[in-house]
């Protein structure tokens, strides 16, 4: 079979020549200037696959991810959401000229969801066009011509290293891109809780091979981004990780985050838009982790209740988590101080109709517990207004298109409460796709994220 020499394969014939294509169709490729997190997927049919993938992934800054083979192609752990990586390195040894079953099984069940996908393989023979081959499998997916490394010999374990290390650096000098900022995302995410609800947990500790928490005398790990306790995390694919989302609050105009290396690590491309129907979700069946109940101490509504306490708010008895009445104390005060020079915000507290929290409850039409449920969720419903929406699900009740209700003709809060709000870690329902003007929540690493932009 005659062996392809086109430019995106490097060749190795008793020394290392080489070159790397970065056109398609003659028009050189260069995308948006942010590398963002990177995942490198591989299938190490060969010996050679391993070194290759992990020199990449220590170049570019990314996290590697193994595709297993054998009976019944089961994954060694659970597939990574896959918004949390702007970049995907693909690539596997290829045997007889074509791709392995595993990796076609695996691009034929993933959708990337617009990221940007780079193939590089390792060994073996191929008669044809790599990369075309490569981008007709793909779903969801920017893709961008890759590279390989093909032997003519048994090759040493640091000379695919050097191989795969240049051809990386070529790769994300050529396009534009930048190596992904350094760190940790198990750590960054254990010490995003750890500053969020520092009343509850112990500041962040690597133990036992896995970044940790701990809670109420409970060591939490990070369990794959699960957030289990010890017993549980030995089986993270059995639990669905805590739910984040990029929030953004009104701007503060104040100096840079510190969190904002690590909001890029963490959201990536993620959007509370982009979960739908094509969200990749490792495991379906997966049971919710039991991470968020244990911060609320919330686990049965025996034990949510009795953390509950009576406030006044804004002249309403509200009842709400023990945990939130000191920022909620701080929103009421700030509200109370714009209103004294507020005719609007006046208007808008003599408006109120009711302020309710704890219920014990799911979110409306689903199975997930509201937040309304811990306590740390507050509704400050407004009297109706005619030709005013206030929430989607009621809108579409109406037979009215509520996704294209205009936000002037939503029953917004003033900005300034909205902001009060978000500066004590409320996100405002109003910010959701599937609005909720009426509804404020206690999420303290979303802001914290969200500033961090």
């Amino acid at each position: 079979m005659k062996k392809s020499r086109s430019c995106f394969l490097i060749a190795l014939i008793l020394g290392l020549t080489g070159c790397a294509l970065f056109q398609k169709d003659g028009v050189l490729i260069i995308p948006d200037e942010r590398a963002g997190p990177n995942l490198v997927i591989y299938f190490a049919e060969k010996s050679e696959t391993r070194p290759a993938a992990e020199a990449i992934a220590r170049t570019s800054g990314g996290e590697l991810f193994e595709i297993s083979g054998g009976a019944g192609r089961k994954r060694q752990r659970p597939l990574p959401d896959l918004l949390d990586y702007e970049t995907f390195f693909v690539g596997a040894s290829l045997t007889a000229g074509k791709i392995p079953a595993p990796l076609e099984a695996f691009l034929a069940e993933t959708d990337f969801l617009d990221g940007r996908v780079i193939p590089f393989w390792t060994s073996g023979d191929f008669d044809g066009d790599l990369n075309s081959e490569f981008e007709k499998r793909l779903h969801g997916a920017r893709f961008l011509p890759g590279g390989g490394f093909l032997f003519a010999r048994k090759i040493k374990t640091k000379e695919i290293e050097a191989m795969a290390e240049t051809w990386t650096q070529d790769m994300l000098t050529e396009l534009g891109l930048r190596r992904a900022a350094g760190g940790n995302q198990a750590e960054d995410m254990v010490k995003l809780f750890a500053a969020a609800y520092s009343n509850r947990f112990s500041p962040a500790v690597f133990q036992d091979r896995d970044w940790t928490l701990e809670m109420d005398g409970v060591r939490w790990y990070y369990a794959q981004g699960r957030f289990l306790p010890q017993e549980d995390a030995y089986r993270p694919e059995d639990f669905r990780p805590p739910f984040l989302y990029r929030y953004t609050p009104e701007p503060s105009g104040g100096e840079a985050s510190p969190w904002q290396d690590t909001a890029n690590r963490i959201l990536s491309r993620r959007q509370y838009t982009g979960y739908g129907p094509n969200r990749i979700t490792a495991n379906p069946g997966a049971k919710r982790s039991p991470f968020v109940e244990a911060i609320w101490q919330a686990g049965n509504r025996t034990e949510a209740y009795a953390h509950q306490q009576w406030i006044k708010f804004l002249g309403w008895s509200v009842q709400v988590h023990q945990d939130i009445v000191a920022p909620l104390s701080r929103v009421e005060a700030r509200i109370q101080e714009l209103a004294q020079d507020s005719p609007e915000i006046q208007g808008w507290i003599k408006n109120l109709a009711s302020i309710t929290a704890w219920n014990w409850r799911n979110v409306a039409g689903s199975e997930s517990r509201s937040f309304h449920a811990y306590g740390v969720a507050v509704d400050l419903l407004m009297k109706a207004q005619a030709g005013m929406e206030t929430y989607w699900q009621w809108t579409a009740a109406k037979g009215i298109n509520w996704q294209t209700v205009p936000a002037e003709k939503r029953q917004n809060p003033p900005a300034p409460v909205i902001r009060a709000f978000e500066e004590q870690g409320f996100i405002w329902g109003g910010r959701w796709p599937r609005y909720d003007t009426m509804h404020f929540e206690y999420h303290p690493e979303l802001l914290i994220l969200g500033a961090g932009r």
